[in-house]
């Protein structure tokens, strides 16, 4: 019985330590050539469990540089291939692990990034006012699959914000969370500390992608009056004094 044990560790060590030698590039060409996935890597090296590229172009997305990678293949016996990924876009740094299952399913972890508020503004196609300052990204667990809504746990910290619109308006420090629900569906809640603007909200995000905002808006007693003017653009005006914002509709309407 232990005889068989060690020739098996000793084909699977083999088969590892082979493929493990395949120049990427080679792998990269032989799927690309036999597959229709809609990415593309330019400038490949390395090996298949340690390598990189100097590009990769995915369709409508932003180009992706500098990435880098380092396959675990244990993770092979499980049917799962699971990577450590380093990356650039637009020049700001990620990183982060992926991992694949053979039905499809795309799991991360542990992703961080650390982006310029400005590039985030061009990322997401904002075409509302001039954002300022620095996200900062933490994702424990994203979990996605072809054609449906991304599961996300996590959070995004805006750290000195700032929106210009007909003046510049200080947010302060915001906080985003990113949570699933019972039903599959995303659920976000908004605060932040220290702004001209406090704001407190909740959204959520189904299956469909079709979603919900409530979110509250309170000028403290720094905000002018074109802030406040530029907030009844299109949120409602309280009793209070404060502003609420609600909305619901479909993500397919901004092509997302």
């Amino acid at each position: 019985m232990k005889k068989r044990y060690y020739i098996l560790i000793a084909i699977i060590s083999y088969l590892f330590f082979t493929l493990g030698n395949i120049p990427a590039a080679k792998v990269v060409s032989l799927v690309k050539n036999n597959t229709d996935i809609p990415a593309s890597l330019y400038g490949v090296y390395g090996s298949l469990w340690k390598g990189g590229a100097d590009k990769l172009l995915i369709i409508d997305s932003p180009e992706i540089n500098n990435l880098q990678w380092s396959v675990n293949p244990a993770y092979l016996l499980l049917a799962k291939l699971q990577t450590e990924l380093q990356a650039t876009i637009h020049n700001q740094n990620i990183t982060g692990d992926v991992s694949i299952g053979a039905g499809g399913t795309l799991v991360a972890s542990d992703l961080r990034s650390r982006i310029d508020a400005s590039v985030m503004q061009d990322l997401i196609k904002l075409p509302l006012g001039e954002l300022d300052g620095t996200f900062i990204i933490n994702i424990l667990r994203l979990e996605a699959e072809q054609n449906t809504l991304p599961l996300v746990d996590g959070t995004i910290k805006w750290q000195s914000a700032k929106l210009t619109l007909a003046e510049t308006v200080d947010l302060g420090h915001i906080n985003i969370t990113l949570k699933p629900g019972d039903d599959n569906d995303l659920l976000i809640s908004i605060s932040n500390q220290k702004g001209q603007i406090s704001l407190d909200g909740k959204a959520s995000v189904d299956s469909d992608k079709g979603y919900t905002l409530n979110l509250k808006f309170t000028p403290d007693s720094s905000a002018t009056q074109n802030i406040r003017q530029s907030l009844q653009m299109f949120a409602r005006r309280q009793s209070d004094g404060s502003y609420t914002l609600k909305r619901s509709g479909n993500l397919k309407e901004f092509g997302i």
